[in-house]
């Protein structure tokens, strides 16, 4: 019996791990089980015939290595399948993060464009209360002050007796125009001298007398204007104004001008004037007086 052929018999019975490991490499193995023929065909060429036919079986090389056709196509098509299933499986996955990454890149263009509308419209909105506020805070102060001017006595025409106009004209005090630009006029320190010799309170404020920046060439600028300035003092300010009505003749006055009104004539009606921006300009704080 050749030992060669039992010895491989006995390694087909009971499969070691080089038939194991050689199943997983069919083509190198084969390469291998070639390369190994042709060395037996050199190393026993020159034996005799029957001895030459006992030891060259090429076949029982790839049976001791476990190799057949069958094997090998068997093995390298799963193989390939499994590769192609990994690669079909990486390219899904790839495709579903690339969608889902565009999904979301649209979804954060969509949110930051929604909240930068938002803030454009709440700064709308903002802008918009805004004016608002600021129209009717003027149109309240507008209010108030029509109501303040409507509310506020108009000065009535009195009529004294003569005995006691006579007796109120008399001057015992001499008014000191402080806040002048030169001196006044005679009538206008005399109509002075009667209005804080007889209105109670008018020999402690201010008298501005003459001013070259007044608008009427005949009133400041020629010394024949006074301003009673009686600042929030009202009460003070209508007294001024009617003993001014009372002895319109003797004074030699030519008008009054009292919290943004006009008066030109002892019996006539007051005027309103136009806006002119501030209290003093309004005349709110000060009553105007012309002489002639």
């Amino acid at each position: 019996m050749d030992h060669r052929t039992t010895s491989g018999r006995a390694h087909r019975a009971a499969p070691s791990r080089t038939s194991m490991f050689v199943r997983g490499r069919p083509g190198l193995l084969l390469a291998a089980a070639a390369a190994g023929a042709v060395v037996v065909n050199v190393a026993f060429g020159a034996e005799p015939p029957a001895q030459a036919d006992a030891v060259a079986e090429p076949i029982s090389v790839a049976d001791e290595l476990g190799l057949t056709a069958q094997s090998g196509a068997i093995d390298a098509t799963e193989d390939l399948d499994r590769l192609e299933d990994l690669v079909a499986s990486r390219s899904s996955r790839e495709a579903a993060e690339t969608a889902a990454q565009k999904v979301q890149s649209k979804a954060d263009r969509a949110e930051l464009e929604r909240q930068k509308a938002e803030e454009r419209a709440k700064a709308r909105a903002a802008a918009k209360a805004a004016a608002e506020k600021e129209a009717a805070e003027e149109a309240a102060e507008k209010q108030a002050a029509q109501a303040e001017a409507e509310a506020a006595p108009e000065p009535a025409p009195e009529e004294a007796p003569a005995t006691e106009a006579a007796s109120r004209t008399a001057v015992d005090a001499i008014a000191q125009i402080s806040n002048t630009a030169g001196p006044v006029s005679g009538g206008t320190q005399a109509a002075a001298n009667a209005v804080v010799s007889n209105v109670p309170g008018a020999g402690s404020i201010t008298l501005g007398g003459t001013r070259p920046s007044a608008a009427d060439p005949a009133g400041h600028p020629s010394g024949n204007a006074l301003d009673y300035m009686v600042l929030s003092d009202t009460g003070l300010g209508n007294a001024i104004v009617q003993y001014h009505i009372a002895h319109w003749a003797e004074l030699g006055v030519e008008y009054l001008i009292y919290q943004q009104r006009y008066l030109g004539s002892p019996g006539g009606s007051w005027s309103a004037m136009e806006d002119r921006g501030s209290p003093t300009a309004n005349h709110m704080d000060h009553v105007h007086v012309n002489y002639r």
